[in-house]
């Protein structure tokens, strides 16, 4: 039997980033209503910018499955999760910081939280080795 564990835990992280990141590309402004605040005033182009950054990190969780099978691809799934655990930290760490300092509105904690939330599973999962011996 094959673990499906490693690749769902990348496909559902990976897809959600990737669709965030999609969705402020083409719609920025929907992003922040349903996040519940509003954004910088004139074109929304630095929210776009992000959106490029976070579905980037969504796809880097889906790079190791397009590639071959076997120790290459377990490799390639440790460095991704690796990676983007520190992504997330650094994201989850400005988040507080600039809501701290009121540069950001309270809502987008969630983002923070969640950010958080995700890279410490990640390294926990790490650490005991749920990503080792990919298929």
């Amino acid at each position: 039997m094959t673990r499906r564990g490693p690749a769902l835990f990348c496909l559902f992280a990976g897809c959600g980033d990737a669709a965030t990141g999609l969705l402020l590309l083409a719609a920025p402004r929907l992003v922040l209503h349903l996040l519940g605040t509003e954004g910088p005033g004139g074109d929304p182009v630095f929210l776009r910018f992000v959106g490029v950054f976070v579905g980037c990190v969504g796809l880097s969780y889906l790079y190791p499955w397009l590639l071959g099978a076997g120790s290459e691809r377990t490799r390639r799934v440790t460095a991704a999760i690796e990676m983007t655990a520190g992504v997330r930290l650094a994201v989850a760490l400005f988040v507080a910081f600039a809501v701290m300092f009121g540069q950001l509105d309270l809502p987008w904690v969630t983002v923070g939280a969640y950010d958080a939330l995700v890279a410490s599973a990640q390294i926990g999962l790490l650490l005991q080795g749920f990503f080792g011996d990919v298929p």
